[in-house]
């Protein structure tokens, strides 16, 4: 039941990244949602505590944390609105998310009893969590709002391979994390393309 509702809550702070207006909202509930992936990596390795704890730390560290705050960083430094404005109205964003939850509905249909203790509904949630990350390339046209999009979808991809495949390799695991890698080398050259640009007009 505690995991359902972890789940449940991974699907929702997804959901406040897809249709949230406000700059600091959406990296508040993205953190968030970095932070409940603890949980389900608690649940794929309960028997290996150390290979859990390193995994906890790379998720806090990354996905908890410095995401979110070099997202933040590089939205003040490029002195950024804190308006989004989405592509879509919440009417057709809604229209979306009802037709996700009808395919990962049928999606689970299918699939067998999984390994871990994960039922059907937890996993409807980790679908529609892709499928929340997916829409926001969508729904969205700020570029943070994109990436902010694009981390909940590899988040979503995280958690479904652990819950399907029972926890990966360590070395395919740490790849997961590219994103934030992403991030920080994206804040850097946008950092950077403004002075790039002031010495070549001096030039």
């Amino acid at each position: 039941m505690l995991y359902d509702l972890v789940y449940l809550l991974l699907f929702l702070t997804g959901v406040v990244v897809l249709v949230e207006n406000r700059l600091q909202r959406i990296l508040l509930f993205l953190s968030i949602q970095g932070f409940l992936l603890i949980f389900p990596v608690l649940q794929t390795h309960e028997e290996d505590w150390k290979h859990s704890l390193s995994l906890i730390s790379l998720v806090v560290l990354f996905k908890g944390f410095l995401t979110p705050f070099i997202l933040n960083w590089t939205a003040k430094k490029s002195q950024m609105k804190e308006s989004t404005a989405p592509r879509f109205g919440y009417l057709a964003t809604l229209l979306f998310l009802v037709l996700g939850l009808a395919l990962a509905v049928k999606i689970t249909e299918g699939v067998a009893e999984l390994t871990i203790p994960i039922d059907k509904l937890g996993l409807i949630y980790v679908i529609l969590m892709v499928y929340v990350g997916v829409l926001c390339f969508i729904v969205r046209r700020n570029w943070l709002a994109l990436i902010a999009g694009f981390c909940v979808f590899e988040n979503g991809i995280f958690v479904l391979t652990l819950v399907l495949d029972k926890g990966l390799p360590f070395g395919l695991e740490f790849g997961s994390f590219l994103d934030a890698v992403l991030v920080i080398v994206s804040g850097g050259i946008l950092q950077l393309s403004p002075h790039m640009h002031e010495k070549g007009k001096k030039v």
